[in-house]
C-alpha cells in the first residue's frame, strides 16, 4: 500500500487551548440551536413565528449533519493501482471537504432567515451583523470569546475580502457568504490529493478544509452576535436555564476564568456556549 496520511492540518490557536478552547462547528451548533430552541423573538409582526421557526430548522439541519459519504473510485481497468490510491485519499478528503460545505450551507440559510426576521432593512446578512456589533461595543461581556481571531484566521484564507477591524464579525461573515458563492457556482477549486517521486500518495486541501471550517464557525459567532443584540433590545428574549451537568470554563471579565457546574440562565449561556467544556480543576 503505497497511500501515506501526512500531517498540516490547520489548526488555529484558539482551537488548541487548555482552556476556553473553541469548540468544533458539530458541537458549536448542537449548542446554538439548543439556545435558540429556549428563546423566541418578541414582535408583533404578522408571520414572525413563521419565519423564526424556518431558520430554526435549518440549525436543526446544520445540527444534524454527522457525515458525508463519497465514492471517488474510477474503473480503469486495473491497469493502475496509483490511481486506486488517489481515489481511496480522495474520497476521505472530499468527505471532511463537503461535510463542511454543506453545513456551511444550512448555516447561511439559517443566518439569513434570523437576519430577515430581526433586520428586515438589511440589504446583506453581514449589515445586520455589523449593526449587531456595534452596539455591543460597550457591552464587551455579550460578544463571544474568541470571535475577532476566528475572522482574521479566515481572513488570512480569504485576503480578496477586506473589511472593517471594527465589526470583525461581519467581515468574517462576509467572507463566508462570498466563499459559499463561489460554491455554489461552480468557481471554488476542488482540492486533490498530492504525491512525491516515489508516486506515495498524500492528503492535500488542508488550507481548503480548514476554509470552509472557519466560515461556518463565523456564521455561527454571527448569529450568536446578532441574537445578543437583539436580546439586548428586548427583541429576542431567552428563557429557562442551562443545566452545566458536566461543567465548564467560563471567561471573568479579569481575564481570568472559573468553573461552572450548576444552573447558568441562557440568556448569558449565549455568551460562552462556542467553548469547549474543558478539564475540571483538580480537586
Amino acid at each position: 500500500m503505497t497511500t501515506t496520511r501526512t500531517g498540516g492540518s490547520c489548526l488555529p490557536s484558539y482551537r488548541a487551548q487548555s482552556t476556553l478552547a473553541l469548540s468544533d462547528p458539530e458541537d458549536h451548533v448542537r449548542e446554538l440551536t439548543d439556545w435558540v430552541e429556549h428563546a423566541s423573538a418578541v414582535t408583533g409582526v404578522p408571520g414572525a413565528q413563521e419565519v423564526w421557526d424556518n431558520a430554526y430548522k435549518w440549525l436543526r439541519l446544520a445540527q444534524g449533519l454527522r457525515t458525508m459519504a463519497f465514492d471517488m473510485s474510477y474503473d480503469d481497468g486495473g491497469m493502475c493501482s496509483v490511481g486506486g490510491d488517489f481515489d481511496a485519499v480522495w474520497t476521505e478528503m472530499m468527505e471532511e471537504w463537503q461535510l463542511h460545505q454543506v453545513r456551511l450551507g444550512y448555516l447561511r440559510a439559517a443566518l439569513e432567515g434570523f437576519v430577515r426576521l430581526l433586520h428586515p432593512d438589511a440589504a446583506q446578512p453581514w449589515l445586520a451583523i455589523e449593526a449587531a456589533e456595534q452596539q455591543l461595543q460597550h457591552h464587551a461581556e455579550a460578544l463571544p470569546v474568541h470571535a475577532r481571531a476566528v475572522a482574521e484566521h479566515l481572513g488570512t484564507h480569504c485576503p480578496d475580502h477586506a473589511g472593517s477591524s471594527d465589526a470583525p464579525v461581519a467581515t468574517g461573515v462576509a467572507q463566508a457568504v462570498a466563499l459559499h458563492e463561489k460554491a455554489v457556482h461552480g468557481r471554488a477549486g476542488i482540492p486533490e490529493p498530492t504525491n512525491d517521486a516515489d508516486m506515495k500518495i498524500f492528503a492535500a486541501g488542508h488550507a481548503e478544509v480548514c476554509t470552509v471550517k472557519e466560515a461556518s464557525t463565523v456564521l455561527l459567532l454571527g448569529l450568536q452576535v446578532l441574537m445578543a443584540a437583539a436580546v439586548k433590545e428586548d427583541r429576542v428574549t431567552a428563557f429557562d436555564d442551562k443545566y452545566l451537568l458536566d461543567g465548564m470554563w467560563i471567561p471573568e471579565a479579569s481575564g481570568d476564568c472559573r468553573w461552572v457546574d450548576e444552573e447558568m440562565p441562557y440568556g448569558e449561556y449565549l455568551a460562552v456556549l462556542h467553548l469547549a467544556p474543558g478539564e475540571p480543576p483538580e480537586l
